[in-house]
């Protein structure tokens, strides 16, 4: 008797499990057919330097917008302009030139400018700053470096503590592996004395294995873990903490080229720009908290495309992917975007999902007094 309750738990089991595993199998991105739409003043472009979603007492996108040195709130609900912050160049008052920002609390936002020195500041949602927090760059170091549109690597404050990605200075043709498995990917500083430390993260041992490659990468932090994403490399990387070395795991979109592509020293500017634009690799990776998944940004390779098409590329983006993860890093479902409605670096995430630009140059619904995005549900 026992033996055959046993047999019914194990089968009701297998078909509790099997039901989930269709459930997972099945999610899909799909373009919900609606749409957030800004309408712009005349010195806003609708391709955005710099985009952050904050969820404070309502819902709030931030746009870095680097002609009037100044950041826009827009109230999603209203779908409006709230407010716009203009930060004076120099003075007392001056920040530098823009670049980019990390909203924590509506009265903790961090800026960080251009050129790249060892100084960040922060401001209230007044634009008043508040404090200027200047580091110390570690020996062999770059200065931070916050982009808000590409490879996204949004700063992790916490403890008071602020980590955030650097870049080193070097020819990218002449960077060996030993060189570059040295260099530690980013720096932690305290907030309140300025000090810093490298954080015990570098790139693969064996990333220049196959050949000379970008060295652009993509950062997100999720629940308990710490994940990157290189431009090439099909494997994610994850730690629990910035003092905790990091771990492969397998990733590859099915869309990119098994082996990724690599140039030589020696490559001419030609085929270094058709590597950098035109061939397959990894963009931003985003960490969605209230679906706890990760979206990953992938290109595949195109061919058939000339000198000058391959020029069109940084402002009219090709066709991309977008991989969605579990909190294990378990590839759930993957959708390739064809060329022609979305930007997918103005992309960010919200409450109610991945939200993708539809100013792209040759979509028909884009409007260049207005910036706009298509909610993509995960379902």
């Amino acid at each position: 008797m026992k033996a055959r309750y046993l047999f019914i738990f194990v089968g009701l089991l297998f078909s509790c499990q099997n039901e989930k595993s269709k459930e997972t199998q099945s999610l899909q991105l799909v373009p919900s057919g609606t749409f957030l739409k800004f309408d712009l003043d005349d010195s806003t472009a609708n391709i955005s330097t710099g985009l952050q979603y904050f969820q404070g007492d309502q819902e709030y996108l931030f746009n870095a917008n680097w002609a009037t040195n100044s950041l826009q709130i827009y109230d999603l609900q209203d779908q409006k302009l709230a407010k716009e912050l203009f930060f004076d160049f120099e003075g007392p008052n001056g920040i530098g030139d823009l670049f980019g920002f990390k909203v924590q609390s509506m009265d903790s936002i961090f800026l960080f400018t251009a050129p790249f020195g060892s100084r960040f500041m922060m401001v209230n949602s007044e634009g008043e700053i508040k404090k200027r927090i200047d580091y110390q760059i570690p020996e062999g170091l770059g200065s931070f470096f916050v982009h808000n549109a590409y490879m996204l690597s949004p700063p992790v404050i916490q403890g008071g503590l602020l980590a955030a990605n650097t870049r080193f200075s070097a020819n990218i043709r002449e960077i060996t592996q030993s060189f570059l498995s040295s260099k530690n990917i980013g720096i932690e500083v305290d907030l309140n004395t300025g000090e810093s430390k490298p954080i015990a993260h570098f790139f693969p041992s064996d990333y220049l294995a196959s050949g000379k490659k970008m060295v652009d990468l993509s950062r997100a932090q999720g629940k308990g873990k710490i994940v990157y994403s290189f431009f090439g490399d099909h494997q994610l990387y994850y730690s629990s903490a910035f003092d905790v070395p990091l771990r492969p795991i397998q990733a590859a979109s099915s869309y990119l080229e098994n082996n990724m592509p690599a140039f030589q020293s020696d490559s001419p500017s030609e085929f270094f720009l058709k590597y950098n634009l035109a061939s397959s690799r990894y963009g931003s990776l985003l960490y969605d908290s209230y679906r706890n998944v990760y979206y990953r940004f992938a290109f595949p390779t195109l061919t058939d495309v000339n000198a000058e098409e391959i020029r069109e590329l940084r402002n009219v983006p090709g066709p991309f992917v977008v991989m969605v993860f579990d909190e294990n890093l378990k590839l759930l479902t993957e959708k390739l975007f064809e060329a022609g409605t979305y930007l997918p670096d103005n992309s960010f995430v919200g409450e109610k999902g991945l939200y993708l630009s539809i100013n792209h140059p040759d979509n028909p619904q884009n409007k260049e007094d207005q910036m706009s995005f298509e909610l993509i549900e995960l379902k």
